[in-house]
């Protein structure tokens, strides 16, 4: 398979399943509860549904790794997908939620892509070939100092101690800190450099399998909280620039 070659397919499925989710966008919508917390709405489903079939076709012997759906005929090729991130501003009517898709091969991120439909923003990478936003090609941002850093995370829905004290430790040192609501967007913000750091704890790898491409292949460093390789076991996510990710790193170390 030739990851290039299947790009003008994906962005289309991704750009579809994105005027699915705006059909929905500020109309009174059903909240499907999950026991973490969190709930799908009938826009969620559609949403998955939909790019499910689209990028069954594109890779035929591919599998899925869906957030609604879970693990669909496991294979060495995975669709991971997220059809909707930020799910709750979504629902709000609050404009920041992206789709996000990636193409993995036995966990290596081989392409991701995050849509912004209300911006018609999309983010694309492939493995070794860099990161595009609208066709134009990123390079993470430039800043030496996590005192000049704009850094965006996320709370989770469950009550988690060790991030909240997280966050208190970090905020007095970081110019500014953002809470934004949808991970996957927040990640690609990063690699075009609206942030110049961001760090998540109790994600999924829907949540940062495509996001963590587009940043890395846009120069930016990236591991788990503890530094760690990513893997679809991953529950935390960091990544910046490197020289405000080095910085970074130590505040979580301690």
């Amino acid at each position: 398979m030739n990851i290039q070659d299947v790009q003008p397919a994906v962005e289309q499925a991704v750009r579809e399943s994105g005027k699915i989710l705006l059909s929905y966008f500020n109309t009174a919508l059903e909240r499907h509860h999950k026991q973490d917390g969190s709930f799908a709405t009938d826009a969620d489903l559609a949403s998955e549904k939909y790019l499910i079939q689209a990028l069954n076709k594109i890779v035929p012997e591919a599998g899925f790794y869906a957030e609604e759906s879970g693990i669909i005929n496991p294979s060495e090729y995975m669709w991971v997908i997220d059809p909707l991130d930020g799910t709750t501003n979504f629902a709000q009517g609050i404009p920041y939620f992206c789709i996000a898709v990636a193409l993995t091969r036995n966990d290596e991120r081989l392409l991701g892509v995050v849509y912004q439909p209300c911006t018609d923003q999309l983010w694309y990478a492939t493995k070794g070939k860099g990161s595009t936003l609208n066709g134009r090609t990123l390079q993470v941002g430039k800043k030496q100092k996590i005192s000049e850093a704009v850094i965006g995370c996320a709370l989770s829905y469950e009550i988690d101690h060790t991030l909240y004290n997280t966050v208190s430790v970090i905020g007095p040192e970081a110019y500014s800190m953002r809470i934004m609501g949808a991970a996957a967007l927040d990640i690609a913000y990063c690699a075009s450099g609206q942030f110049d750091a961001i760090f998540f704890g109790r994600l999924s790898w829907w949540d940062i399998a495509a996001g963590s491409l587009v940043l890395e292949e846009a120069g930016g460093a990236i591991s788990t909280l503890n530094q760690q390789k990513l893997t679809n076991k991953s529950r935390s996510f960091m990544g910046g620039s490197l020289l405000i990710y080095q910085e970074l790193s130590l505040l979580i170390a301690q």
